[in-house]
């Protein structure tokens, strides 16, 4: 997850629309202009918030639900369910603290910290327009959002009316062509800054794009990226700096998912009290009585004759197996990539900092584990390695443990406890993939025009940015 931070500066799991980006630059520069106090800025921001998702949910519907590419505007839910029976919302009611959005600053937490890092925003203080801001940019756009929110309410003919303040219009819009600007970075095209390494990243997923049909962005980007031999010889893939670091994170990302399977898996395996042998017995029988290392030998091809990776990941043999043989192996095939990798794909693997290199459960931590196991048997292996898992989930729960002042006891955040040798676990756990966060960038750049989505995904009409 640190090294997807670095290499998709600006655009994080929860930032889902462009066009918010833009918004909260314009409240920024009006709340400085006017010298609006802190509470008075939460209420405009708030206000202008459920004016561009009102309008945003209206012509959303109105579209028959086809923004391609876009998600849906914050607090639309809340917005459809609080319209009148005659049509339109009331702006104040749906404003208030807690009604369309929790937060008192509304939806801005989400976008803050990648506001700031683009300087769209300033860091010192709450409010104030960064020097990235282009006030008349965002005002041609979206200067309307500013009459509105004087309005109590709304009617349909005035949503209607002020269609284009709807996110899927910034592509089109002055304020979408600043941020496109602003995101591409033309120019920058060195990784030395993060301009430069956002600019490397859009350009290589554009360029997959040209390359090959994309449906789904992180799952058909990721395989071409991670096994197809173009990847390596395409002359613009293969100019940028961070597409080995990419293919590197991708293939680190398998190991990642099966982690958090493998653990989901036997932490949902707990039913009442449960002996911790137990536990580990109930990984250890679903495996074939062989060697760690006639196990490993077993396991799909990893490399091709030319040294590039081979979707192993993908085998289906391998995906045919149950759960937990298939995360184990996942992770084998992990630990045998850790030693075939190299330069900068080695990097998006391991990640740079030396000390993540021989993290327990990381890649090289365990393609040692699995040497050392070699010649024994595979299902004392899983007894151990299930112990292990146990120990580390209450290191990690006990590292975050927190005193809480009000009830006086010290709170302990894990769903799995252990007491005695004894396990037990107060709601399910949870499995899936750590985000590369390419759909949400992904809808992002088609806000702004850079991107673009019909059937499959292509390049937007101002993709000349980045193409």
């Amino acid at each position: 997850m640190n090294v997807v931070d670095r290499l998709v500066p600006g655009v994080t799991t929860v930032t889902l629309n462009a066009r918010y980006y833009a918004l909260h630059g314009l409240i920024s520069a009006e709340a400085q202009r006017r010298g609006l106090a802190r509470s008075a800025v939460q209420t405009l921001l708030r206000r202008a918030e459920v004016v561009v998702g009102a309008v945003s949910a209206r012509h959303y519907r109105a579209a028959g639900f086809a923004h391609e590419a876009l998600s849906r505007p914050h607090g639309y839910d809340e917005i459809l369910r609080r319209a009148s029976d005659d049509g339109g919302v009331d702006v104040a009611e749906l404003a208030a603290p807690g009604v369309y959005a929790k937060p008192n600053w509304g939806f801005r937490p989400a976008y803050r910290g990648s506001e700031v890092l683009l300087r769209i925003v300033t860091r010192a203080h709450d409010i104030g327009p960064g020097d990235q801001m282009d006030t008349d940019a965002v005002a041609q756009g979206l200067g309307d959002v500013l009459d509105l929110v004087t309005r109590r309410t709304l009617d349909d003919a005035t949503l209607d009316a002020y269609e284009s303040l709807c996110v899927c219009h910034s592509a089109t819009s002055a304020d979408g062509a600043w941020l496109a600007r602003l995101f591409a970075a033309p120019g920058a095209e060195t990784t030395a800054t993060r301009a430069g390494v956002r600019r490397q990243t859009l350009r290589m997923i554009a360029r997959v794009m040209q390359l090959t049909e994309v449906r789904r962005v992180t799952r058909d980007v990721s395989r071409f990226l991670a096994y197809e031999p173009e990847a390596i010889s395409d002359p613009v893939l293969s100019a940028l700096e961070l597409s080995d670091e990419w293919r590197g994170l991708i293939l680190r990302n398998y190991s990642v998912t099966a982690w958090r399977s493998l653990w989901a898996w036997l932490a949902n395996g707990i039913q009442g009290l449960t002996p911790r042998a137990e536990l580990a017995a109930h990984l250890a029988d679903l495996l074939p009585d062989t060697t760690v290392g006639a196990f490993r030998d077993g396991l799909p091809r990893t490399m091709d004759s030319a040294g590039r990776p081979m979707p192993a990941e993908h085998d289906p043999v391998l995906l045919s197996l149950e759960t937990p043989v298939r995360d184990l192996s996942l992770l084998a095939l992990g630990a045998r990539r850790v030693r075939e990798l190299a330069g900068r794909e080695l990097h998006g693997f391991e990640g740079h900092e030396a000390q993540d290199r021989y993290e327990e459960l990381a890649p090289r931590w365990l393609a040692d584990q699995l040497d050392r196991w070699h010649d024994r048997s595979l299902r004392d292996f899983a007894r151990w390695l299930t112990d292990t898992m146990v120990e580390r989930s209450q290191r990690l729960a006990l590292a975050k443990a927190r005193l809480d002042p009000r009830k006086g006891v010290l709170k302990i955040p894990t769903r799995v406890h252990l007491r005695d040798d004894l396990l037990f676990r107060d709601s399910d756990e949870t499995a899936g993939s750590a985000s590369l966060r390419w759909d949400q960038l992904a809808g992002i750049l088609a806000g702004m025009g850079l991107l673009a989505r019909t059937d499959v995904w292509g390049i937007g009409d101002r993709g000349d940015l980045i193409a």
